[in-house]
């Protein structure tokens, strides 16, 4: 990996992604500003466009670039344009803190959670689906990879909605709190990360699940392999790669890859090849070809932790984003 750009700020990155089209990135810091970076595929050009009272939380990208959205501790999802200083609208999600937002595959809907509400919007602007009160803070959401269902992580297990199909939404209860959720890429799986330091595997169409244990942390860390074959699981100093084909990973021993220092922060797995990035507290970043060879293949240091990783839409730029503000893209060497 060679460094192609980089960005210096001086506030932490707590979220990051790249635009469909691999043109853009944008970011969003937890003081709250904004940051669109254009260019990012060659050199970069930043400007921050606005900013979330008290906090920004979470963003993601509309499927045809045009479009992103942030969300805030000030209750608002607030939707730009990569160069416009201006939001296009602000909307309330329904709470007093708005958690996360993700746009429908293929879609200009998008769908937010703000305390224990999940709302979904049309591409006016305009709400048409608000869900009962979950029984806790919503901690994470995700649309189904074909754009037919919202997952909701909270406690008590997740929740799923399909609007307008169904009369109520459907339980994969679990006494448990969990805290991230990341649907299989074939839709076969939701996989979570609780508080009890497992990671949670639900079948969607049967419901059944399976519970894996042994992380000495809670788990925030997970990744799919795009094939939807592989998981890999942080909660440690150990990427944990699980054995997801067939059945399931239930009764299969897990792969363990050993490099990093520290615990690890974030990982990722490339759109359409089988490199995994992995990140730790210590600014370590390794990269993977973990269904090949047990070590790393490539490795730097940063000076901050590590807070997000995205590999570009073609696969061969990874953007870095650090506690200390900075933003780094890397170009990988084919």
């Amino acid at each position: 990996m060679r460094e192609l750009w980089h960005h210096d700020g001086d506030e932490y990155i707590i979220d990051l992604a790249w635009s469909p089209n691999g043109q853009s990135l944008a970011a969003v810091t937890v003081e709250g500003h904004v940051l669109g970076l254009l260019n990012a595929h060659q050199r970069g050009e930043s400007a921050r466009l606005g900013s979330h009272a008290l906090g920004a939380t979470s963003m993601a990208w509309c499927f045809d670039s045009r479009q992103f959205a942030t969300t805030g501790q000030d209750g608002l999802v607030k939707v730009w344009e990569p160069a416009r200083s201006l939001p296009l609208r602000e909307l309330s999600a329904g709470g007093k803190w708005a958690a996360k937002v993700a746009y429908r595959p293929g879609k200009r809907e998008l769908a937010s959670a703000a305390d224990k509400v999940l709302r979904i919007w049309s591409d006016d602007g305009k709400p048409f689906y608000e869900s009962d009160d979950h029984a806790s803070t919503i901690a994470d959401i995700g649309w189904n990879p074909d754009g037919s269902a919202v997952a909701v992580a909270a406690y008590n297990g997740v929740t799923l909605h399909v609007p307008g199909k169904q009369a109520r939404p459907r339980k994969f209860e679990w006494k448990g709190s969990s805290l991230v959720l990341a649907w299989s890429p074939d839709s076969r799986f939701i996989v979570t990360g609780e508080q009890d330091s497992t990671v949670h595997f639900w079948h969607v169409k049967t419901g059944k699940d399976a519970q894996m244990w042994g992380f000495p942390t809670k788990v925030l860390e997970v990744a799919w392999h795009y094939r939807a074959e592989r998981l890999a699981t942080g909660g440690s100093d150990t990427v944990v790669l699980w054995d997801c084909g067939g059945k399931g990973p239930e009764g299969r021993k897990p792969k363990m890859f050993e490099a990093h220092p520290a615990k690890i922060t974030q990982l990722a797995f490339q759109h359409r090849g089988d490199l995994l990035a992995s990140a730790d507290n210590d600014g370590f970043l390794f990269v993977w070809n973990p269904l090949k060879q047990p070590l790393p293949i490539a490795g730097q240091i940063f000076c901050s932790s590590i807070s997000r990783l995205a590999w570009s839409p073609d696969d061969r730029l990874l953007a870095v984003g650090q506690q200390d503000g900075t933003i780094t893209v890397l170009q990988h060497a084919n």
